[in-house]
C-alpha cells in the first residue's frame, strides 16, 4: 500500500517503468543518463512510497488506481472567504469581485467564492474592514486552511477608484507571492502534489533570476512532466521559456533547443490555439528562429487577453524598441507600471528603459539604469554587454575594458556567434550599431 499523502515523481514514474521492462540499473543509467547513485536513491524512495521492499513487489503495486484519485486535485484551489460580510460596502465588494476576476484570467486556478468547496484550498483570500478605519480593508492571502499568512495589505477604497485596475494590481501580486511561497516549498519538499504547480513554480522563479545552476534540475523534472498525457498547459509553457532564456544565455545548443521549442509550441496550438500559454509558446519559437516580426500579434494577443502578463509585455517592449518604434514601447511600458506598484515596477522595467536610452543615443541613463539591474543580477548577459557597450561610446574604455573580464567571468565560451543569434530578426542598422559597440568584447 503507498504511503499516504505523497506520490511518484515523473522521474520515480520513469524508473518505475523501465522496471517493469526488466531492465537493471545500470541500463536505467544509460536510458535516462543518470548516476548509478541517483538511481540507488530513486529506488530507495520509490520502495518507501509504495511500502515494498524490492524491485519484484515495486513492479506489482497498481499505481494507476490512486493517480486516477488524485487526477481531481490536479488544479489550485483558492477559496475567497467572508465574501457575504462585504455586502453592506459596496466599494469593498467592487474590489473583491474584481480580484477575482483578474485571477480568473490567468487560467490556471480553480477559484471558488467559499471556503465550502469540492476540494480542499490550496490557498486562501479573505477581505476584512480594518478597525476604526473608514472604507479601509485588509487584504490577506493564507496558505492552505491554516493560519499561516503568506502576504496581508490593507487598501483603501471609494466608490469613484478604478476598480479593475485595483483588482488586477492585487491579483498580480497574488500571482507572484503564489510562485514564490511554492518555489520555497519545492526547494523544501520535491514529492509535494500537485506536482506540475510546484515544480513549474520553482523553475519560473529560477529562469526569471537567470540561475544556471538550477536549469539542469528544472529540465530533469519538466520534460516528464510534459510528456505526460494530462500535462497542465502551463508547464510545456515553463518549459518553452526555460529553452529560450538557456539559448540566450549560451547554455546550451542553441539548434538542439530550437527545435524542442518548435515541437512544443506546435503541439499546444494544435490542443489549444486560442491559450495565452500556447500563443506565447509560439511567439517563442519565432523569436529563437528569428522571425521577431512574426512574434508580435501572438504578444499583442495575449495582453489583449491577459494585460497583466509582465513576461509578453517586456518581450513586446523590446521588439518594438529593436523596430525602432520607441514611442510605443513607452507606452506599454507606461502601461505595463500602472499594474506594478511600487519599487517592483521600476526594477522589472528597468532592462527595457535602458534599451531605449541606448537606443536614443542617451548613455548617462542607460548606464544609471544598467547598474541597478546589475546589482541584483550581475549575471546577465545583455545587460553587461549593454554597459560595455555605453562606457565605449562614452570613451570610458578602462572601466569597458573591466567589465568585459567580469562578462567572461559568468560566460566564459560565449562567442561573437552568440550575440548574432540573440539579435537575430533584428533590422540590420540597428544590429549593426550594437554588434559595433561591442566590437572589443570580442577582440583576441
Amino acid at each position: 500500500m503507498a504511503e499516504p499523502g505523497k506520490c511518484l515523481t515523473s522521474r520515480q514514474k520513469e524508473i518505475l517503468s523501465l522496471l517493469r521492462k526488466g531492465l537493471t540499473n545500470a541500463e536505467i543509467c544509460k536510458a535516462l543518463n543518470i548516476s548509478a547513485n541517483t538511481v540507488k536513491v530513486h529506488l530507495a524512495n520509490i520502495y518507501k512510497i509504495l511500502d515494498v521492499t524490492n524491485r519484484t513487489e515495486a513492479v506489482s503495486v497498481d499505481i494507476e488506481k490512486g493517480s486516477e484519485n488524485s487526477a481531481a486535485d490536479e488544479e489550485i484551489h483558492i477559496a475567497f472567504i467572508d465574501g457575504k460580510s462585504l455586502d453592506g460596502c459596496s466599494p469593498a465588494k467592487e474590489l473583491y469581485l474584481s480580484i477575482i476576476q483578474a485571477l480568473n484570467r490567468y487560467r490556471l486556478f480553480s477559484i471558488n467564492e467559499s471556503e465550502e468547496a469540492s476540494a480542499p484550498a490550496t490557498y486562501q483570500v479573505k477581505i476584512s474592514p480594518v478597525l476604526n478605519k473608514e472604507n479601509t480593508f485588509f487584504v490577506t492571502l493564507y496558505k492552505g486552511k491554516t493560519a499561516d499568512i503568506l502576504w496581508s495589505e490593507s487598501l483603501q477604497v471609494n466608490a469613484n477608484d478604478d476598480f479593475g485596475l485595483m483588482g488586477t494590481q492585487v491579483a498580480m501580486q497574488i500571482f507572484r507571492l503564489l510562485f514564490h511561497s511554492a518555489a520555497q516549498t519545492y526547494e523544501q519538499n520535491k514529492e509535494l502534489f500537485p506536482r506540475w504547480w510546484y515544480a513549474t513554480s520553482f523553475a519560473n522563479v529560477k529562469i526569471d533570476n537567470i540561475c544556471r545552476d538550477s536549469f539542469d534540475e528544472i529540465i530533469n523534472e519538466l520534460e516528464p512532466l510534459a510528456k505526460a498525457e494530462k500535462s497542465p498547459i502551463f508547464v510545456p509553457y515553463t518549459l518553452v521559456w526555460a529553452y529560450y532564456v538557456a539559448i540566450t544565455e549560451s547554455w546550451v545548443n542553441a539548434k538542439e533547443y530550437v527545435a524542442k521549442i518548435e515541437s512544443l509550441a506546435c503541439a499546444a496550438m494544435r490542443k489549444n490555439p486560442y491559450s495565452v500559454y500556447a500563443q506565447f509558446m509560439m511567439a517563442v519559437y519565432n523569436m529563437a528562429i528569428g522571425n521577431k516580426n512574426g512574434a508580435v500579434p501572438y504578444l499583442r494577443q495575449i495582453l489583449a487577453d491577459l494585460p497583466q502578463c509582465v513576461r509578453s509585455r517586456r518581450i513586446l517592449v523590446q521588439l518594438c524598441m529593436f523596430a525602432g518604434q520607441m514611442d510605443e514601447a513607452l507606452h506599454l511600458l507606461n502601461e505595463g507600471s500602472r499594474f506594478i506598484k511600487g519599487p517592483e515596477g521600476v526594477l522589472l522595467h528597468s532592462t527595457p528603459r535602458a534599451f531605449i536610452f541606448f537606443l536614443q543615443g542617451k548613455f548617462a541613463e542607460c548606464e544609471e539604469t544598467l547598474n541597478q539591474v546589475l546589482m541584483f543580477h550581475p549575471e546577465s548577459t545583455l545587460a553587461r554587454l549593454m554597459l560595455i557597450a555605453c562606457n565605449n561610446k562614452r570613451g570610458n574604455f578602462k572601466e569597458s575594458e573591466r567589465h568585459i573580464r567580469v562578462f567572461f567571468e559568468y560566460h566564459p565560451n560565449f562567442l561573437k556567434t552568440d550575440l548574432e543569434q540573440i539579435l537575430k530578426g533584428i533590422p540590420s542598422p540597428t544590429k549593426e550599431a550594437l554588434l559595433d559597440s561591442v566590437s572589443n568584447v570580442f577582440q583576441p
